[in-house]
């Protein structure tokens, strides 16, 4: 999808001050030197007990606000997207980022496509802005605490290590330091059992008490007796593919062409063949080094890694900056941006 006078005007990133590292969890019995040397990671960020997700989106939430330079009337739609707990049950943790942002009477909505959930809500947020002339901004935010004994961080999932944090964008159709040339969203739900294999229905949330063992449900799904691996493999290989050739196709432009390809904070293992090797990007042209200190940080990754490279004052006008999730279900999301100006808060 091209996009005309759609613009990203603010951005904000929450990490907690608190750092655990991957040592300090392999002393402890929750990671093992193994995985570490396998995978890449060296620590991440860990909330502290008053620190939820909303509550960290709507810290960088407010930081994005203030640099747009848009005053809170101008917000039409909040979106706030998550993948874990988010602090309370039968609760609206959409309203609250509102509540703690910009207010108002637009409509808050939450997001949940997994760890897409934040560039997904980008494309819905495109497409209210430009569609409705009563709204000139919308806020998309994105956070998650994970913690124990739901989720482990260390151990729930065998490749990737979650970290804790928040992200937040201003989506504008008045002005902003980058245009929004083209998004592109890809689905396939043949996918969608991987994340649901071998595990059984349950009549509330956390039933059992056993941290979730997302590993598990992946390898229960690949192992299937009538499961075809490299079936498998093949569909989300061209997945990547097709979301990233059809948003730079829109875009009018070629990898060569980016400056930065900002994706999820995956693990090393899969990066370099599910990512690097299939699309030919540059790993130097990410954040990738530095997002190996972060974990994945639910759904907040690629917007993380933009708020990053702005604040290094390390893009420049008529770059092009790509940014790209998948997330579970399976759904792959592309966003291509052209940097106008640099912000005001850059360097």
């Amino acid at each position: 999808m091209r996009w005309n006078d759609l613009y990203v005007a603010g951005t904000g990133g929450y990490l907690p001050e608190r750092i655990e590292t991957a040592e300090e969890a392999i002393a402890d019995g929750r990671y093992t030197q193994k995985k570490q040397s396998l995978n890449g990671f060296r620590s991440v960020h860990v909330a502290a007990p008053h620190e939820t997700g909303p509550t960290m989106a709507a810290q960088a939430g407010r930081l994005a606000v203030a640099r747009s330079g848009h005053g809170h009337d101008e917000f039409g739609l909040v979106l706030h997207s998550y993948i874990g707990h988010q602090g309370l049950d039968f609760w609206t943790p959409a309203s609250f980022v509102q509540r703690e942002t910009v207010g108002g009477t637009g409509p808050a909505f939450e997001i949940k496509q997994g760890c897409n959930g934040m560039l997904a809500a980008f494309e819905v947020a495109a497409s209210y802005v430009t569609a409705r002339p009563d709204v000139t901004a919308a806020l998309i935010t994105g956070g998650d605490a994970f913690r124990m004994p739901y989720i482990d961080r260390w151990g729930s999932d065998e490749q990737n290590v979650d970290g804790d944090g928040a992200a937040a964008l201003v989506l504008s159709g008045r002005g902003g330091f980058a245009r929004v040339l083209s998004t592109w969203s890809h689905a396939d739900p043949s996918l969608e059992p991987m994340g649901r294999s071998g595990a059984s229905w349950t009549d509330a949330p956390f039933s059992g008490g056993a941290p979730v063992g997302v590993s598990e449900r992946k390898s229960d799904y690949l192992l299937a007796e009538d499961m075809d691996f490299d079936d498998a493999i093949e569909k989300i290989s061209a997945s990547v593919q097709l979301s990233m050739k059809q948003a730079l196709h829109d875009a009018g432009a070629d990898l060569s062409d980016v400056r930065y390809f900002l994706h999820q904070n995956l693990a090393l293992s899969i990066v370099t063949h599910g990512l690097y090797g299939l699309l030919g990007v540059d790993r130097e042209r990410t954040t990738h080094e530095w997002g190996l200190s972060t974990g994945m940080v639910g759904t907040a990754d690629p917007v993380l890694g933009l708020d990053r490279v702005l604040g290094t004052g390390d893009v420049k006008p008529g770059d092009l900056v790509v940014l790209q999730a998948a997330g579970a279900g399976y759904v792959w999301t592309t966003v291509v941006l052209e940097i106008l100006r640099t912000p005001h808060w850059a360097g």
